[in-house]
């Protein structure tokens, strides 16, 4: 069961943590994208009942083949003795209907597996990027508290020497403390967020020591014009669309299996009867069928055709509705998309830069008393709010590339 899971195709995730996790060397001590993937494929329990799903539609297909039985009868009465064969032979094509079916249901579970091992593997790959902004935001505050710490011990000296007031070192000592304590909520969200990646194998994550991957290495997309041609192209292939096409065939022999079985079925047999006052045998023949037409209600199964005929109404709207969803979504992704790597990387080359450039001058500048404590703090505060920018847009633009390749059910990732 194990190796059926791992052989499934792992369509575009796995070649999405190809150039976040594949390019690193492998460290038994440290944890990669690629490991955590595994380790789902192997014991997410909804990925893993998968083959008992498949085993019980099989046994449905085996037995929509079966045939009825055969019938013994025995009538005994004071005049005669009979004893009769009788076969049922089912009339509209009710085996086949039944075989088809089951088919469709079996496909029907085929698409919907393909969509719940994309989301599964998706959900992993959110919860791993999450746990690496996580760890990159503590590398951060943990800069940030050495910089405090040292441009605390300026202050102090500069308050010495009656430069500065001591509210600027209260200032500023309250700022470390208060950095110390996001550093440990932050060590706290990790140790969180490692427990909740590892549910997804059923695990508690004590095997997660430090996941490996740099957010900053954002994935090849496409361009804009690649893009749109390339949903436009594999629209009806989406797993999504094809799971509503799998409903509706599913509909379709629904409806033919109701209106197959609103058919009589007959039932022929063949006998010996035994005659107790002459001693006489005699061969017996019958016959018997429903008079569907004679039932005042109508149909026997008139309510269960109905229904099919809604229910097949309904697929056929899902099918449409379902296009239109997925293009509207699929826009709306490249959007969101667009805009993060825009900001991403006016930070990377402009607002970060320069930024950093404030920084140093406005450091320079406290020092020989130009500037105030505050001037200096806001523009610490400018830095890191910025880095903290770049990272939730490098997050963001991950998802987005999972949430695009999860619907389209392949890769748009170039490789690296």
């Amino acid at each position: 069961m194990k190796k059926y899971l791992i052989r499934a195709r792992m369509s575009l995730l796995i070649v999405l943590c190809s150039f976040s996790a594949g390019s690193f060397a492998e460290n038994q001590s440290r944890f990669t994208l690629k490991k955590a993937l595994q380790l789902t494929l192997e014991h997410n329990p909804k990925l893993t009942r998968y083959p008992l799903y498949i085993r019980q539609i099989e046994g449905e297909i085996q037995q929509a083949n079966s045939l009825p039985s055969p019938m013994a009868e025995i009538e005994l009465s004071n005049n005669e003795t009979r004893l009769t064969l009788s076969q049922s032979f089912e009339l509209g094509n009710k085996r086949q209907n039944r075989r088809a079916f089951s088919n469709a249901k079996q496909q029907q579970l085929h698409a919907e597996f393909t969509i719940i091992r994309l989301d599964v593997l998706a959900e992993t790959s959110r919860r791993y990027y999450q746990l690496l902004a996580l760890q990159k935001q503590q590398s951060l505050q943990n800069i940030r508290i050495g910089q405090e710490k040292r441009a605390l011990k300026i202050i102090k000296k500069r308050a010495q020497a009656g430069i500065v007031s001591q509210a600027d070192v209260a200032n500023m000592a309250l700022r470390l403390a208060r950095s110390n304590t996001t550093l440990k909520q932050l060590q706290f969200s990790i140790e969180g967020e490692r427990i909740r990646l590892a549910s997804m194998w059923l695990n508690d994550g004590s095997e997660l020591k430090n996941a490996l991957g740099k957010l900053s290495q954002l994935p090849k997309l496409p361009t804009e014009e690649q893009l749109s041609r390339l949903i436009n192209k594999q629209l009806e292939q989406l797993p999504d669309y094809r799971l509503q096409v799998a409903l509706l065939r599913l509909a379709d022999n629904q409806l033919q299996l109701e209106q197959a079985n609103s058919r009589a079925d007959i039932n022929l047999g063949l006998g010996i009867s035994h005659d107790q006052n002459t001693h006489d045998p005699s061969l017996v023949f019958t016959a018997a069928m429903p008079l569907n037409f004679m039932n005042v209600s109508g149909a026997p199964n008139r309510g269960r055709i109905n229904s099919a005929l809604a229910q097949q109404q309904l697929s056929l709207d899902n099918i449409d509705i379902k296009r239109r969803e997925l293009r509207i979504e699929l826009a709306r992704i490249q959007q969101a998309l667009a805009k993060d790597r825009y900001l991403e990387k006016q930070i990377t080359s402009q607002l970060l830069p320069l930024a950093s450039e404030v920084l140093s001058t406005t450091q320079k500048a406290y020092r020989q008393g130009q500037y105030t404590v505050r001037q200096w703090i806001d523009a610490q505060g400018q830095v890191f709010n910025l880095e903290q920018d770049l990272i939730n847009s490098q997050v963001r633009i991950f998802n987005q590339v999972l949430e695009l390749e999860r619907i389209l059910g392949q890769s748009i990732v170039s490789a690296q």
